[in-house]
């Protein structure tokens, strides 16, 4: 039993080691010295009975039987806690109020909300949405998932993932400008507010275009909408080209009904998730914030 528990503990310590290579921050995350690693990974690779890292002057490597345990390890523990917090938080009762933008609602969140459902029964979800933030103290939302620049310093903010922007049209509307593929003037450009209210309106297309070094469009027509869907309804029926958040538009481009002639570029911005300070550690928003990250990470 000491043999199995001491090579649970060790491999622990190996996964802990492989993912930054380096002892000195593995001894870090489990208050160990960087010596006390070393120790453990030696003991490890004695009752292995093959090397697991390379160690150089100034950085380790992994060896080719330290990357195929290392692969097997890691997402063996993920799926051990994962299942370790699926029972601890599937019996949460109770009311959790989110608020989200419309559109994100919609497009991405809609389409996975089912899966947390099943796996909290009994946990009640308030969705209101709104294209503008939230304000705390005035408004009873729990948690929010914004599109910004996660500049919140009264709220605990933590990012979900990054956003980029690319233009879009339909292919029929792509052929006014085929032969001359940068040059948009008379377009039509359709703009989206959406999560942006407090910004100029043609934010996001003059970034895009100082971001690509395109020439400003000239004598163009504009029409702006405060909710992205509306937008992207607006680039379906032929009525301009859009500038778009590329996570919201994703089933548009694979059924062909829309492309993107151009580039696209990082927003820099993102979606975030807002809560007050302090709020982050209670068990409902614990279970939602996991269950997005891991939802995240398999949309890769």
């Amino acid at each position: 039993m000491n043999n199995k528990q001491s090579l649970l503990a060790n491999l622990y310590t190996f996964n802990i080691a492989a993912k930054s290579l380096s002892f000195t921050i593995a001894g870090e995350e489990l208050f160990l010295t960087q010596g006390a690693i070393s120790q453990r990974i030696k003991q490890l690779e004695l009752q292995l009975g093959f090397t697991l890292f390379i160690r150089l002057t100034r950085k380790l490597e992994l060896t080719e039987e330290g990357k195929r345990l290392w692969d097997v390890l890691d997402s063996s523990l993920e799926t051990i806690f994962s299942e370790i917090e699926d029972i601890q938080f599937n019996e949460l009762s109770g009311e959790l109020y989110i608020g989200v933008a419309p559109t994100f609602a919609q497009s991405w969140l809609m389409p996975r909300l089912p899966e947390f459902q099943a796996l909290y029964p009994s946990l009640d979800l308030k969705i209101r949405v709104k294209a503008s933030p939230l304000d705390f103290k005035h408004e009873p939302v729990d948690l929010a998932i914004y599109y910004s620049n996660g500049q919140h310093p009264d709220l605990h903010c933590e990012k979900l993932f990054d956003e980029y922007l690319t233009p879009i049209c339909t292919p029929h509307y792509a052929q006014k400008f085929t032969q001359h593929p940068f040059n948009m003037n008379n377009a039509c450009l359709i703009h989206c507010t959406e999560s942006l209210d407090s910004i100029r309106t043609d934010f996001e297309w003059t970034y895009w275009l100082s971001m690509t070094n395109k020439p400003t469009p000239t004598q163009t027509k504009n029409y702006v909408f405060n909710h992205s869907e509306m937008a992207i309804s607006a680039v379906r029926n032929g009525m301009g080209i859009g500038i778009a958040r590329t996570n919201l538009i994703s089933t548009y481009l694979e059924n062909g009904e829309l492309i993107t002639p151009f580039e696209s570029i990082a927003s820099n911005l993102s979606y975030n998730l807002i809560c007050p300070k302090g709020h982050e550690h209670r068990p409902k928003y614990q279970a939602f914030t996991r269950w997005l990250q891991r939802k995240i990470k398999e949309q890769g």
